[in-house]
């Protein structure tokens, strides 16, 4: 039964019965550095003793004429801003998430929701403070509002219009003096009250800035608490948040759908790419041949033309079917994950069969409830099966076999998208080789050990000063420019929150780089790609001689890729050979892909 339609599965005669079962892939890397450098920086703050410096180092530029250096902060890929995007786009999201490739999306989920939750709490006490001193020293607080008011005024575009226009002549210095002594004499009569108010606003003032600081310091000893819980000694993490049940039954449904195996794919200026596979996606490697019997040298010169042969003449014993293909190239990689004869198995290799579909298509797909049973199973299973049997023209969903090789503990993961089309008697065989690289500085935060989470833990109360004379500056500034006393600055337009368009997005991505820098993980996406691709081939070449057919063109294309399609300063990654690949031996005795029936 097909889950889409409801309707039965349709038999075509001649062919062999439907596919009703799929290769699952492993179940993504939940305490690896990437996942632990994703949930941890969602707790970074700004380091304020280094904006101190920043400050110094603009005064000292301006003395010697050079250009102000910037003044370091939080990027969106860290911090409460990351957080936020993550439960927006990710958690609260009326969409099902991408694929995780490489990390687990739970524990970052987790530790979003608990930067949200300490942001509320933090904002709270800071405006319980002022509230609290509202009601037990009222006239000291509101002596420090008016002198903050009063000298906005005396500074600001009033102030100085008048003290230009006092000193301008006689006339208009006379009138000043007048109007001052006017406004002494009606103050003459509350001096005592105005006395009293000012001496219990110096009370106040410490009192306020002592709470805000400690406030401010609480905030930054949680999140080092919250970055120690991810350190590499503690085997579990966090993966669900405590008294938040509806955020909690969202998480659990993320970590189900997050398995699920549709992947969306986008077109980004002339490169097509899955998105969550990563930014970095090499062009496709293509080969299209006709299928024809395989011939001898004396065939060859008795026989017509290709062109002005009969294609379709083939044998039963030489006709196949995509999904028998791709079963063979899934076979042959899934010997990748075991013990190599004299070389070191694929990292964290992974093999496993992927639905893609068009991104436009992506926001009515069905999301998990978080529950298990029936719920938790793939939808669109059965449907990958039953496409794989027809023909390939007028499917915008197609079966696609993934090869993954996931290394750097996470930090570089190489998929290989390899599809298969069989339609005219002709054998479409592409593969799409795809990088995520390495996380942004910013967006992997590592804990801190030893003498170095000494000496922030420290500092921390300096930190939490700076904290309190940012929020006082931009408090001071936001009340200043509100009431119109200081002058308005042109700043950047503010990021405002788009409309959710249902497309889908990637965490990973987001807080990734483009593509690898390093010498050594580039090499390696190389080798990688390299061998995967080769093995792809390699499989298909003997499949198609196994059944007969020829295979001089479909050689000839795939060595023009695997020989072109990487290359560097004085260096051809070659691996393995068009007629058998490298040998294999033993699988290990770990885990290896499962089988999973659709529908």
């Amino acid at each position: 039964m097909d889950t889409v339609t409801g309707k039965p599965i349709a038999y075509v005669p001649g062919q062999r019965p439907a596919r009703t079962e799929y290769t699952q892939r492993d179940e993504v890397p939940s305490s690896n550095s990437v996942t632990r450098g994703l949930a941890g920086s969602v707790h970074e703050r700004v380091n304020r003793i280094g904006q101190a410096q920043d400050w110094l180092g603009r005064w000292q530029d301006k003395i010697q004429g050079r250009p102000p250096r910037p003044i370091r902060a939080l990027d969106e890929f860290t911090g409460e801003s990351l957080a936020q995007w993550a439960l927006a786009n990710m958690l609260y999201a009326r969409k099902r998430p991408v694929p995780s490739f490489g990390f687990g999306l739970t524990p970052v989920l987790t530790h979003s929701v608990a930067a949200r939750r300490q942001r509320r709490l933090r904002g709270a006490l800071l405006l319980a403070t002022p509230v609290y001193l509202a009601g037990s020293h009222p006239r000291g607080l509101v002596a420090i509002v008016a002198a903050v008011l009063l000298w906005q005024f005396l500074t600001g575009r009033a102030g100085r219009a008048i003290a230009r226009w006092g000193f301008s002549a006689l006339v208009p210095a006379v009138f000043l003096v007048a109007a001052l002594l006017a406004l002494w004499n009606l103050a003459k009569p509350h001096h005592p009250l105005l006395r009293d108010a000012v001496l219990e606003g110096l009370l106040v003032a410490p009192h306020l800035l002592l709470a805000t600081t400690a406030v401010h310091l609480l905030d930054r000893w949680t999140c080092h608490a919250y970055v120690q819980s991810l350190r590499p000694g503690r085997e579990h993490i966090a993966t669900r948040p405590f008294l938040a049940p509806f955020a909690a039954k969202r998480i659990a449904a993320h970590k189900v759908t997050e398995q699920w195996q549709s992947i969306a794919y986008r077109r980004e200026g002339r490169v097509d790419r899955f998105v969550g596979a990563g930014l970095d996606s090499w062009p496709r490697g293509a080969t299209r041949i006709q299928l024809t019997s395989a011939r001898t040298s004396e065939d060859e010169e008795d026989d017509p033309p290709l062109a002005t042969a009969d294609l379709s003449d083939l044998d039963a014993s030489q006709k196949f079917e995509a999904d028998e293909l791709l079963d063979k190239v899934r076979d042959e990689l899934e010997e990748l994950r075991g013990a190599l004869v004299e070389t070191h198995a694929l990292p964290n290799c992974d093999v496993a069969e992927f639905l893609g579909i068009p991104e436009g298509r992506w926001k009515s797909l069905g999301q998990s409830s978080g529950g298990g049973g029936d719920k938790s199973e793939w939808p669109e299973a059965t449907e990958m099966c039953t496409e794989a049997r027809d023909a390939p023209t007028g499917h915008f969903s197609r079966r696609y076999l993934a090869a993954q090789v996931v290394a750097w503990d996470g930090q570089i993961v190489v998929t290989v998208f390899a599809h298969a089309a069989l339609e005219g008697n002709t054998l479409h065989f592409v593969t799409r080789p795809h990088v995520l690289a390495p996380l942004l500085p910013s967006a992997n935060v590592t804990p801190a050990k030893g003498w170095d989470l000494a000496r922030k833990l420290a500092e921390t109360p300096l930190h939490a000063c700076g904290d309190t004379v940012a929020l006082a500056s931009r408090v001071y500034t936001t009340i200043g420019r509100g009431l119109g006393l200081l002058t308005a600055v042109t700043t950047a337009a503010a990021a405002v929150r788009e409309k959710d368009d249902g497309r889908p997005v990637s965490l990973r991505e987001h807080c990734g780089r483009e593509t690898t820098e390093d010498m050594h993980q580039t090499e390696d996406v190389q080798r990688y790609v390299s061998i995967l691709q080769s093995r792809m081939f390699s499989t298909v070449s003997a499949f198609l001689a196994d059944h007969g057919l020829a295979t001089g063109e479909f050689k000839r294309q795939a060595i023009a890729i695997t020989q072109n399609f990487i290359s560097g300063d004085n260096n051809q990654v070659n691996t393995g050979n068009m007629g058998g690949g490298m040998q294999q031996g033993p699988m290990p005795g770990g885990p290896a892909n499962r089988t999973e029936k659709a529908g």
